[in-house]
């Protein structure tokens, strides 16, 4: 049945009603058959019990008497007259003696064993199909038993004729009657076609309307089920002009928001250079003044290019940065010096000694100058920020603290989880938290109670990052 699940729904349902109206025709046609051959028979036993009526009018007598003469003399001249219906054998049975009389007519040559089923009923009949005879018989008497065994064979053709007629005419009407129940079936199907094909369209070239002027008016269920689909249609394609609307929103809010971080990350690094060149001018004569600040700049030059290359990594992946090393963390602390100052904001630090960590230097620094940044300006005039830095058991840990009144709670739920929304002004602790999630490190809040806060991240190297 694979291949039949192969073919179309639409046309699978019109070709099943198909068959089961040529199945039930030709059913009924074998029933009518049946029931025709049975009456047949009926019809036949009635007319030899008529004919026996009359044999056994002619028999008894010489029955009665005990005439074996005369019995089988009444026997053979009603085989010499005949009309209709031919008898080939007759036989008198009684229960006494048994067979008193077997004649048999001139077209056959020699008689044949009644039946057993004379013995098991008084009154009855049998067909042979080998003969294509019926042996009919009755009660004789007292104990006697009169039967003929009547040749059918013409009937018997003529039967079968006429079953093979009726068979044809049937199977003929049968097929016209399928045929007609596939039409009108697929006439029927033709605004579930309909659909079928915008459906299918659909997927290719989007869902279209299906015109008003193949929604039949006299058919009112199909008028609402097309009318219902025009209206998902219509659903369908408002809600795409909506989405495409939402993706240019979404594209210009991203072209925004990049700009945006462009801007505040790259602030800081130009304000140090922008310092170091004015010391350059003052100090320039002093050679040692003179190359601390060019290493400065052109470390700044190598931060603005991180800056660039990880904000936009944020948004398409990129190359990665160099290794971590310990002056790329003095060099935030320069950064952020000046903004300490204009908040007379003390800025400390403990910073481990480390040689290289394979971590991603330009990542690294914009995390500590946006957290440092925000713990002075979060800190009072005359408190402290601290950065804390270490790298011990494959495991990098940067601590930034500060004396202010401590994170908010939403803040804090954004650091850790990310489930809340926050302002464009903490656009530097998205950074934070975007970076850190990217080199899949780790967050911790911890809350002084109203005399600060701090904020540490662990980054877990693997054995192949530190190999």
């Amino acid at each position: 049945m694979k291949w039949f699940r192969r073919i179309p729904l639409l046309v699978r349902i019109p070709l099943l009603s198909a068959i089961m109206i040529f199945a039930i025709a030709m059913l009924v046609t074998q029933i009518a058959v049946f029931s025709l051959s049975k009456q047949y028979e009926q019809l036949t036993e009635r007319v030899g019990q008529v004919y026996l009526d009359g044999l056994s009018a002619s028999v008894l007598p010489a029955y009665r008497k005990n005439d074996s003469e005369g019995i089988d003399r009444a026997l053979r001249q009603s085989l010499d007259f005949y009309l209709g219906i031919v008898d080939r054998q007759l036989v008198l049975i009684d229960e006494d003696v048994g067979i008193m009389a077997h004649v048999s007519g001139p077209n056959l040559e020699a008689t044949t064993p009644p039946p057993d089923a004379i013995s098991l009923a008084s009154k009855g009949y049998f067909y042979e199909p080998e003969s294509q005879s019926m042996w009919v018989w009755r009660e004789l008497g007292e104990s006697g038993i009169i039967a003929a065994n009547l040749d059918l064979s013409e009937y018997a053709q003529k039967r079968s004729a006429l079953h093979l007629q009726l068979v044809l005419i049937g199977a003929l009407m049968s097929i016209v009657a399928a045929f007609v129940g596939y039409i009108v079936i697929r006439r029927m199907q033709r605004p579930l076609r309909t659909i079928n094909e915008h459906l299918s369209n659909a997927v290719a070239f989007g869902p279209q309307e299906i015109e008003e002027s193949h929604i039949p008016k006299d058919d009112e269920e199909t008028s609402t089920l097309m009318q219902a689909y025009n209206r998902m249609t219509t659903a369908v394609q408002d809600r795409e002009r909506l989405s495409e609307q939402l993706a240019k929103q979404d594209q210009q809010a991203l072209l925004g928001r990049i700009a945006a971080t462009l801007a505040h990350e790259l602030r800081n690094p130009l304000a140090g250079m922008m310092t170091a060149l004015q010391t350059i001018r003052m100090y320039g004569e002093n050679d040692r003044i003179r190359g601390e600040a060019l290493d400065f700049i052109d470390r700044g030059v190598q931060s603005l290019q991180g800056v660039a290359e990880a904000t936009l990594k944020a948004y398409r992946p990129s190359a990665p940065g160099p290794d971590l090393e310990s002056r790329d963390l003095h060099d935030v602390l320069l950064l952020v010096d000046p903004h300490a100052a204009r908040k007379r904001v003390n800025a400390a630090h403990h910073l481990s000694p480390f040689s290289s960590v394979k971590l991603d230097a330009f990542k690294i620094r914009q995390i500590a100058l946006n957290l440092l940044l925000n713990a002075i300006q979060s800190s009072p005039a005359g408190g402290t920020v601290a950065l804390e830095a270490s790298y011990r058991d494959n495991v990098f840990t940067m601590k930034v603290s500060d004396e202010g009144e401590g994170l908010p709670q939403h803040v804090r739920n954004f650091l850790l989880a990310g489930d809340a929304v926050l302002s464009d002004r903490s656009l530097g602790l998205e950074i934070v938290r975007r970076l850190t999630q990217d080199m899949k490190g780790e967050i911790a809040v911890y809350n002084q109670g109203g005399r600060g806060s701090t904020i540490e991240l662990r980054f877990p190297l693997t054995e192949i990052d530190t190999q």
